[in-house]
């Protein structure tokens, strides 16, 4: 069977010598290098700057559409299945995108230039899954205080307490927008957010307006809205000091990258 790589792979050593013992693999930079007798495409969002849609891959024979992530928003398909790694035990092994959190609440501080000591602050956690679990691991050395928010639970002092917060929800329809002016109203203190989820969690308009406002401090993502299109965003446009966007790159450390992309090639075999 050929698969067709719009994402790179051969810097992975181990992977490489492991997915070209099993698998014809061609990588490819456009729809029109694709063969016809490619039978899986394998795309990660990192490195992807458009979706892939049904026009995309019509008239190409797939069984089905590979992605080593936990979040497909970068595709837009039905007619074959996308085969991610959502829930799957690797990703209990894989902390980068949890050390990007850090790296993030890091320099939104220095570029703003406003430089404290994090044993002064608390964090807040918005989502307590594999991400936000291992990130009140890190933290907890680190920070004054951590502070929860769950569907199931909420910290009394969440709200009151936070100086940092950190967004580690998965997309669904009911979190879209979910951090708004609303929502961040809600703290008593002006407080800096830190985005490592999905782009569409965020209202970046209000979020933009309270930075102006000064109840946001600094905005630090390292995800967007319209992330996988060409349409220009204010948030995308806009340069000042106490934004900071990173390239999608939280799960790229070449040891994440070596576990996620055998765990989705495991999956088809």
């Amino acid at each position: 069977m050929k698969i067709a790589f719009l994402t790179p792979y051969k810097h992975l050593s181990k992977f490489k010598k492991y997915v070209e013992k099993k698998f014809t693999c061609i990588e490819v930079k456009s729809k029109e290098e694709i063969t016809k007798d490619v039978v899986y495409l394998f795309v990660a969002p990192n490195y992807l700057n458009y979706k892939i849609t049904e026009d995309f891959i019509k008239g190409i024979n797939l069984k089905g559409i590979l992605s080593p992530s936990t979040g497909t928003n970068h595709i837009e398909v039905n007619s074959v299945p996308v085969i991610d790694i959502k829930n799957e035990d690797v990703l209990d092994s894989i902390t980068s995108t949890a050390e990007h959190n850090l790296f993030l609440i890091l320099s939104i501080m220095r570029q703003i230039g406003t430089i404290e000591e994090l044993s002064t602050k608390t964090l807040g956690i918005m989502g307590f899954g594999r991400l936000g679990k291992m990130l009140n691991l890190i933290g907890l050395n680190i920070f004054k205080d951590i502070k929860i928010y769950d569907d199931s639970y909420i910290d009394e002092d969440f709200f009151k307490k936070t100086d940092f917060l950190s967004i580690n929800i998965t997309l669904e329809d009911r979190n879209k927008d979910l951090i708004n002016k609303e929502f961040i109203g809600k703290f008593k203190k002006n407080i800096y957010i830190i985005n490592t989820a999905r782009g569409e969690v965020v209202n970046e308009d209000e979020v933009l307006d309270l930075i102006y406002d000064g109840k946001v401090l600094g905005y630090a993502t390292d995800v967007v809205k319209e992330e996988h299109t060409p349409k220009a965003t204010l948030l995308k446009c806009l340069i000042d000091p106490r934004i900071l966007i990173t390239s999608h790159i939280g799960g790229t450390a070449i040891q994440a990258q070596e576990k996620a992309y055998k765990a989705v090639i495991k999956k088809i075999i």
